[in-house]
């Protein structure tokens, strides 16, 4: 997503009474009982490793997919907003309602006059948008990827009135589908987009909603294109810059002024000479989502194969990690 304008937060709440939010609840705070301390924890078991790596100045998480509980750069964390990465929780809560299978179409979603209305709506407060038009016909893959991909915040909020009738109806979804994961410093905000601030999290969260996400076949296989090409529009473009290096095969990027830089990630590495991947975030970097994505490779390109400590262990999955 593009940086904000200054006058993002007014203009945030205009954009959400036009589209009839419900308040938010209480946020959750702190890491969570599973937190792992600095370059320690279960995580990846024996992460020896763990003291090797080139932290972020950003809060920061990492762990192999499917982990307990993730390494984390600072203890203590906060919950602060998320931005765009809010949509891989649209993401899962929608495809848990509406399950697909990798490479089906789904469902295909009309839309009218009021999904006009908050296209224009994002686009008047300099939201990253899919142009759409009353009559206009997308598949649930397509739409997933005109959310994933390019970011589409008025898509988001599509997608989630579509699926549960309103944005208060899918937040109560979303968070019930956030406590499922164990995510317990993530809140649910006012939108399905991210776009508002009242979405928020932690880095140790946010690795896990990567798992998560890299779990799910459909949105592990549109987070790891490049490009997705929707019929009767053309393609769309994926914002995640670094999907292809340091063995990146996704995930997702997001910006806001509040959010500042975010990027989840997930990698291909090799773990005692095992193929595995690694996921995690970076959250707070910077200004914008290039920032965090900077600061993800620094931290991906320090990890080790223990052969050559002295160079990255770059092998065709990716790096080599070292117990």
């Amino acid at each position: 997503m593009k940086i904000r304008i200054p006058l993002q937060s007014l203009l945030a709440g205009v954009l959400i009474a036009a589209l009839a939010a419900c308040a938010p609840g209480p946020a959750a705070s702190g890491d969570g009982p599973n937190a792992a301390a600095v370059g320690a924890g279960p995580a990846a078991s024996g992460q020896s490793w763990g003291r090797m790596l080139d932290w972020p100045t950003a809060a920061a998480s990492i762990m192999q997919q499917g982990g307990d509980a993730p390494l984390l750069n600072q203890s203590g964390q906060r919950p602060a907003p998320i931005a765009s990465a809010a949509k891989i929780i649209t993401a899962l809560t929608l495809l848990a309602e509406h399950p697909i299978g990798s490479g089906e179409p789904g469902p295909s979603i009309d839309l009218d006059s009021s999904d006009v209305k908050r296209y224009e709506a994002y686009r008047q407060i300099d939201g990253s948008v899919l142009p759409v038009y009353s009559g206009m016909r997308l598949t649930l893959r397509e739409a997933l990827a005109a959310m994933l991909l390019p970011s589409a915040n008025n898509i988001a909020d599509t997608l989630a009135v579509w699926a549960f009738g309103s944005l208060a109806k899918y937040r109560a979804v979303a968070q019930q589908r956030v406590t499922e994961l164990n995510l317990g410093s993530t809140t649910v905000g006012l939108d399905a987009s991210g776009f508002d601030p009242s979405t928020t999290s932690t880095a140790h969260d946010l690795a896990l909603l990567a798992s998560a996400a890299m779990d799910s076949p459909v949105i592990a296989d549109l987070v790891a294109r490049t490009s997705f090409d929707i019929e009767g529009y053309g393609p769309v473009q994926n914002t995640n810059s670094l999907l292809g290096s340091n063995g990146v095969i996704g995930l997702k990027t997001g910006t806001s002024n509040q959010a500042r830089g975010v990027f989840l990630f997930a990698a291909k590495a090799t773990v005692d000479g095992r193929p595995t991947v690694l996921v995690g975030a970076v959250q707070g970097a910077g200004e914008r989502a290039r920032d965090a994505i900077e600061q993800a490779r620094k931290l991906l390109g320090s990890i080790r194969d223990g052969s050559a400590p002295d160079q990255p262990g770059m092998a065709q999955t990716g790096p080599a990690v070292r117990r």
